[in-house]
């Protein structure tokens, strides 16, 4: 064999490898789209229970083929001050599980026979009809969903011809005896676990990694002796990802990387004491038995679930190591309003649109606690309530900025129409509530002159004041829980209400005016009576705007018509539409009119 044999062989383990890796990573990114909504959940659900977290690790894993992507999340929930270190090691151990789904689905390049239904499933035949059907509902569908189940199966059908391009050239190496020597010098467990764990990380795929050793195990020269050192180093191999998605991160997010390595590493010592002390002394019958890649895949889970069963109960040991090598000295306090943006998660933008969508969430909990406190400055005249709306003002304020800037960086990710709506929508309703943040501050100001003046409203302007405040609050509550639950049927009571508290709002001037010609009150106090309840109108019409993102998040359209969609809810109206607005009027107007 001349050098031109040597360099076409390479080029074609090469480029194997490339096409291997490219279709592991469109379908990754194929099913964390699809799967996107189903994965916030999934982590959202977390509690302190161990056990749950192993689950949701080895399932989040098992849905996005990636345990380093999983890891990153759990760096950047740790960072963001959302999960604790006990929960990040649940997930992180169950990641590890749920990455050995990729080398399980790469096994069916073992099947054999010669049936007419063994001959479609076998990857020869099967991967490239997926990537046929794959550009077909990639290029024809108009849908995201058949999309992106369009790219998971292009992916799929990549994978194998990757896999078979690196299996053919890795056979032709095979006929080499240096070759074949090498694979002989990996029996040593220190030179078997160190290739693995560099092959890992140079590329940070243990999916990859194992997926490789796969191909090699195709031409029927690897065998169990060589095989169980790398298959180990590969779990240490992978830990690369989170230990530079960790780098600048607060020291509780360094741990979380930690106990990764920690984790992967004390399991890999604590097998191949095991597995070479045993046998030392005992002749183990598979030692020097060539593996196939359903027996790579075999090994590959057997081991990870057994570290996990070995490891899961000494957890608090493996986050005293990580307390241990990072320390508590020095932590920093995060000055940020909105710690849960973390930018780690941009590289799975279901979960980054996730967290803005909460933090939206946590912004309206803030505005509806203004307007709250705003009610009792205004009309008891509570000096002490106007004053606390300013300190929750400033946090909507920086909370918006953040929330902008974020949005804006994922924009730039590769979103599905939908992902792209929903950030289209968070842009729209964050700016809304930062709006109603303000509407709340105008009226502690104006609370605030009059205990400053000793201006005081007449029993009857009271009485108003409050029923009109009741009715906003009505209303940002029932907008607040609508967007909060995506639930449409609340958000169809919003424009009723919002039209009694308009007809309100003229009701109330027509009245204060007249109360004014009567010196019924002064001056300055009617005119904050006049602006209160005009900054009240206005909150309203903000909690229709939001309303709408919700709504339109529905709909068939790309655009945001704010305007188009409450013009189109009134005219359509409808025996729903008018008994909502029948009940907000006998529950609000009605008694002060």
């Amino acid at each position: 064999m001349n050098y031109v044999d040597y360099i076409i062989m390479a080029i074609q383990l090469l480029g194997g490898l490339g096409m291997f890796l490219y279709g592991m990573n469109i379908m990754g990114d194929g099913l964390e789209k699809v799967a996107g909504d189903k994965m916030s959940a999934i982590i959202e659900s977390l509690t302190g229970n161990l056990l749950k977290g192993v689950l949701v690790g080895a399932v989040v894993t098992a849905l996005i083929q990636s345990s380093s992507a999983t890891t990153v999340m759990v760096v950047g929930f740790v960072n963001a001050g959302i999960m604790t270190l006990p929960q990040a090691a649940g997930v992180i151990m169950g990641a590890n599980i749920g990455t050995t789904v990729t080398a399980q689905i790469l096994r069916l390049g073992d099947l054999q026979g010669a049936s007419v239904i063994l001959e479609f499933i076998k990857p020869t035949t099967l991967a490239p009809l997926a990537v046929i059907l794959g550009l077909i509902l990639m290029v024809s569908a108009k849908k995201d969903k058949i999309k992106e189940s369009g790219s998971i199966v292009l992916g799929f059908g990549l994978l194998f011809i990757g896999m078979d391009t690196m299996s053919a050239s890795v056979s032709s190496l095979g006929e080499l005896e240096w070759f074949r020597n090498l694979f002989v010098k990996f029996e040593n467990p220190v030179a078997g676990i160190l290739a693995g764990t560099g092959v890992t990380a140079l590329i940070q795929s243990s999916s990859g990694s194992v997926g490789i050793l796969q191909a090699v195990a195709s031409a029927g020269m690897v065998t169990f002796a060589s095989a169980m050192p790398i298959i180990m180093g590969q779990n240490i191999g992978t830990c690369i990802t989170a230990l530079i998605s960790s780098i600048g991160a607060s020291k509780n997010a360094k741990k979380a990387a930690m106990i990764h390595l920690y984790f992967n590493i004390t399991g890999t010592i604590v097998c191949t004491v095991v597995l070479y002390t045993v046998h030392a002394f005992v002749d183990i019958p598979f030692w020097n038995a060539t593996m196939t890649r359903g027996n790579i895949a075999d090994v590959h889970t057997l081991f990870n679930i057994i570290c996990v069963l070995m490891l899961l109960p000494f957890s608090k040991l493996l986050i005293y190591l990580a307390n241990l090598t990072v320390g508590n000295r020095g932590e920093e306090v995060k000055p940020s309003k909105v710690g849960a943006l973390d930018k780690r998660f941009l590289t799975t933008p279901a979960v980054a649109i996730g967290q803005c969508h909460n933090e939206a969430i946590t912004m309206m909990r803030l505005a509806i606690e203004n307007l709250t406190l705003a009610k009792n400055a205004m009309v008891n005249n509570n000096e002490k309530d106007a004053k606390k709306i300013a300190k929750n003002e400033d946090t909507i304020d920086e909370m918006e900025v953040q929330l902008n800037n974020y949005l804006v960086l994922i924009t730039d990710r590769d979103l599905t129409e939908t992902e792209s709506k929903v950030v289209s929508g968070l842009f729209h309703a964050i700016t809304d509530i930062e709006r109603i943040g303000d509407h709340c501050n105008n009226i502690a100001g104006l609370a605030l002159d009059n205990i400053k003046r000793g201006s005081l409203f007449s029993d009857k302007a009271k009485q108003e004041l409050n029923a009109m405040f009741d009715a906003t609050l009505e209303i940002l509550n029932i907008t607040f829980r609508a967007y909060q639950e995506d639930d449409l049927d609340l958000i169809r009571k919003v424009e009723p209400l919002e039209k009694v508290i308009d007809k309100f709002n003229v009701m109330l001037k027509k009245k204060h005016i007249s109360r004014l010609k009567q010196q019924e009150c002064s001056v300055r106090s009617g005119v904050n009576f006049l602006e209160a309840i005009n900054n009240l109108e206005r909150v309203s019409d903000h909690c229709s705007n939001i309303a709408t993102t919700v709504a339109q998040k529905h709909s068939a359209t790309d655009e945001f018509d704010m305007h188009g969609y409450t013009r189109e809810a009134t005219e359509r109206g409808g025996a729903e539409f008018e008994a909502d607005y029948q009940y907000y009027e006998e529950k609000f107007y009605a008694p002060i009119a």
